[in-house]
């Protein structure tokens, strides 16, 4: 938790947009979320849906570690992993030199399989991203995305936690990118999980 924080201050000082974004939406979480207790358990209340506590205190490849790991293995990358990439993988975070648009140091068909959690939704180029994690795949390659799932409205772009989300992925717009950029669906979950999210998985042809 505490890189996050560090993260946020480190953006707020460089960037005055965000700084005057990210206290808008502090305050809009203030007066429009609001903490439940229910069964003696902690949710938060946004737009009539409760969502449990732990949403805003775990990271969200836990819930999928188990899954990605069967697609995910060899040499590959974690894009947008935070302090925490998926056991095995190269973490890739959003620096100047290297992040989801530039990864100039890894060579084109070169990966066994490129992972991402609660990133694709942050890519206001999304397809140029994906395209790009594609191609530095092996024939073979498996490319594992994590998104929070369309149900979730709290993360929705222009909701009060979805401000620095530019769209809204579903399986069906990310299966059907997949298949028109070389790919073959392996998986997907169609239904959100514990942490409001899904993933889709594919393998590179």
């Amino acid at each position: 938790m505490m890189w996050k924080i560090i993260k946020k201050f480190k953006t707020v000082f460089r960037d005055p947009v965000f700084a005057g974004a990210y206290a808008y939406n502090a305050l809009r979480r203030k007066i429009f979320v609001k903490k439940v207790i229910k069964d003696g358990e902690v949710f938060y209340g946004y737009k009539g849906q409760l969502y449990p506590q732990y949403l805003f205190k775990k990271h969200g490849m836990d819930y999928v570690k188990d899954k990605a790991l069967v697609y995910c293995r060899g040499y590959g990358l974690d894009i947008g992993c935070g302090a925490t990439p998926l056991p095995g993988a190269i973490g890739i975070e959003d620096n100047p030199e290297e992040n989801a648009y530039k990864l100039d140091r890894f060579a084109d068909g070169s990966l066994d399989y490129v992972f991402s959690s609660h990133c694709v939704e942050h890519l206001k180029d999304w397809p140029v991203a994906l395209r790009l994690w594609i191609r530095k795949l092996k024939p073979g390659g498996i490319l594992f995305t994590y998104v929070p799932h369309r149900d979730m409205v709290l993360w929705r772009p222009g909701e009060v936690m979805g401000y620095q989300h530019f769209w809204s992925p579903t399986y069906e717009t990310l299966n059907k990118f997949m298949v028109e950029n070389g790919m073959e669906v392996v998986e997907f979950a169609g239904e959100h999980d514990k942490y409001w999210s899904f993933y889709a998985a594919g393998k590179k042809l």
